[in-house]
């Protein structure tokens, strides 16, 4: 054996034995509840936070933008009113009963355009839960923004902590969130 190795070998034996020590057994990766292993728990409702289970947000074709335009001027730059993007989304879930709870939080920015004047801009944002075809949750929410006329950019975070759907179709909901102009009603 080299001398080099010969130094370095016993550095070698301690990290293999530290690291064997230290590493996770199948019990902790896998969630079975082995014995040091204690389920994250959701502080303000003292629930188990579940989120291997948990559907991921998913924007569809077109619902990550939103302009709207001064009367008749559908596609013309110079009527833009404001326009709004998400830049970005988290969820978390919770099971009570039989029922998966999720907290669904979208966040982006509003910027005022040639037609922007001081005040309030209602947002149109929809969180839906479909299985398939079917349609296990939607709603249609104004979220406000205040915009000043030339004033820069405005942040936006939407939080929907009531989204709920049968726990047993959460492996296979896919869940939307995104810009929706109407109607405000659920389908």
């Amino acid at each position: 054996m080299s001398k080099s190795f010969l130094r370095f070998a016993p550095v070698l034996i301690s990290a293999a034995l530290i690291a064997g020590c230290t590493s996770a057994g199948p019990q902790s990766v896998l969630g079975t509840g082995g014995a040091n292993q204690q389920p994250a728990v959701d502080a303000a409702t003292d629930a188990a936070v579940v989120q291997g289970a948990c559907p991921a947000v998913s924007l569809r074709e077109g619902t990550a933008y939103y302009t709207t335009y001064s009367k008749g001027g559908d596609g013309d730059p110079a009527k833009v009113i404001h326009q709004a993007s998400i830049s970005d989304t988290t969820r978390q879930c919770r099971i009570s009963g039989g029922q998966m709870i999720m907290t669904v939080v979208v966040s982006g920015r509003v910027v005022g355009g040639p037609q922007a004047k001081t005040g309030v801009v209602e947002l149109p944002l929809r969180v839906a839960v479909l299985d398939g075809e079917t349609v296990l949750y939607s709603e249609l929410q104004k979220h406000p923004i205040s915009l000043v006329e030339g004033g820069p950019a405005e942040q936006f975070i939407y939080t929907n902590a009531t989204v709920t759907f049968p726990a047993s179709a959460s492996r296979s909901a896919k869940l939307y969130a995104g810009f929706d102009p109407g109607p405000y009603n659920t389908p």
